[in-house]
């Protein structure tokens, strides 16, 4: 075997590369690309694999060879080095990023610890061909079965918020127990229980962290929840107190009427009438749109548009909004609104005006947001940016919007054009 070719295989085969393949494999499903990501990808990781053949090369025995805590130790260099090479690749926090580059760390770290329990028994040298069969046997089986298992939370964690703290000490455990803990056997010859000990630690670290994904997830869904009960508990009584303006008002109108044809004062007559008017249009003003989840939200903005001054106009089917789980209507809608009731809110009463409308194109279901605009908005990535001198544009939640229209297999696009603020999704239509 000539030497290029044995370098290629510790390559393909080391710890470098197999941590390159898990942090991808965290990301690439989770996070949106950035541009020329290939080359970024080229770039960022080539220093790393070449780097620590170069240093195979120098000091075969490792740079701190009578030293194990500083060798494992010069071992995270490649993770903190991964970590910057998400922020480079992907859009995506930087606790976000700490997450993933944790997770790749206790993935490799298990096929670390497999191969050598397969080593020790199989006897075979570390770097061969067998060698790398075996690790890449260890790396598909390991990573398609993380893979399988944690697609769901992968797929919906862009717009999640991770807790921060939480995130950070995981990520301290994680490598602390990883420099200071794991060793190679330096027993008999079969000596694999260090190894099957740190397989296990690896499997316990990973649940940990599936958990926190789940912990965040239910956080999440048990704030939507809340937020949908008191929507329903303000609908409730908002509904009992204009039915009884509305009984009260009837049951005067029918002692009055008589009295109120004989009004000879236009001016009272029509004061009259305009509070009767006011009481049947505040019911009236509940939305009824095929869909409770909708007619919630509406119900909540509605009212707070009413008490400051905004028009908030809609013409919406909700029967075409069945397929989308309750929990992502609400983000959707409550997340679009609330950016335009924001953004108009510092404009002047007669340009607070916000619109919406959903309604079938074909096979698709547009559903279209337009409020007035009376600022200048910085674009990045297709959507808004929100700085600290613009606190009212649409920066917020536009994440979570995008990600949610993805996960139905829809567009979503952002126009800001003559003092209009555009916002057009396209879903597609549940198959009937």
């Amino acid at each position: 075997m000539t030497g290029l070719e044995e370098s290629l295989l510790r390559i393909l085969s080391g710890h470098p590369f197999q941590l390159l393949l898990a942090v991808h494999l965290f990301a690439f499903p989770t996070f949106r690309r950035r541009g020329h990501f290939w080359l970024r990808i080229l770039l960022t990781a080539l220093p790393v694999l070449l780097g620590f053949e170069l240093i195979f090369h120098l000091s075969p025995g490792g740079l701190f060879p009578n030293n194990p805590f500083l060798d494992r130790l010069f071992l995270l260099i490649p993770t903190a080095w991964y970590f910057a090479l998400l922020r480079l690749c992907y859009v995506c926090t930087p606790r976000e990023a700490l997450f993933s580059t944790s997770c790749a760390l206790v993935l490799q770290h298990a096929v670390f610890n497999l191969f050598w329990i397969i080593k020790t028994l199989g006897a075979f040298p570390e770097y061969s061909l067998t060698a790398l069969l075996v690790t890449w046997g260890l790396m598909l089986l390991l990573y398609g079965t993380t893979l399988a298992v944690m697609w769901k939370w992968m797929e919906d964690r862009e717009g999640h918020t991770l807790p921060k703290h939480r995130v950070l000490q995981n990520a301290l455990v994680i490598c602390a127990y990883v420099t200071f803990f794991a060793r190679r056997s330096t027993g008999a010859d079969f000596d694999i229980y260090p190894y099957l000990a740190n397989v296990l630690a690896a499997s316990l670290a990973m649940g940990i962290q599936i958990g926190l994904l789940h912990e965040t997830e239910l956080a999440l869904r048990s704030e939507i929840v809340g937020q949908l009960l008191a929507a329903e508990q303000k609908k409730q009584r908002l509904t009992a107190e204009n039915i009884e303006i509305i009984n009260r008002k009837c049951h005067d109108l029918k002692h009055q009427i008589e009295g109120l044809r004989r009004m000879k004062s236009e001016a009272e007559r029509d004061a009259y009438i305009g509070q009767v008017e006011d009481a049947v249009l505040f019911y009236e003003s509940a939305a009824k749109t095929g869909n409770e989840t909708l007619d919630l939200i509406l119900m909540d903005k509605q009212l707070y548009c009413k008490a400051h001054d905004i028009t908030l106009t809609c013409v919406c089917d909700g029967e075409d909004l069945k397929r989308l789980d309750t929990m992502d209507l609400y983000a959707l809608f409550g997340n679009a609104l609330d950016n335009a009731i924001e953004s108009v809110s510092s404009e002047a009463p007669e340009n607070r005006i916000i619109s919406f409308r959903t309604g079938r194109r074909g096979a698709f279901l547009s559903i279209h947001f337009e409020n007035y605009l009376g600022h200048a908005v910085q674009m990045q990535d297709g959507l808004p940016i929100t700085t600290k001198n613009e606190q009212n544009y649409h920066g917020f939640g536009m994440l979570s919007i995008r990600h949610i229209v993805e996960k139905y297999g829809g567009t979503m696009s952002v126009r800001t054009d003559q003092n209009l603020f555009r916002l057009d999704i396209l879903l597609p239509c549940a198959e009937t």
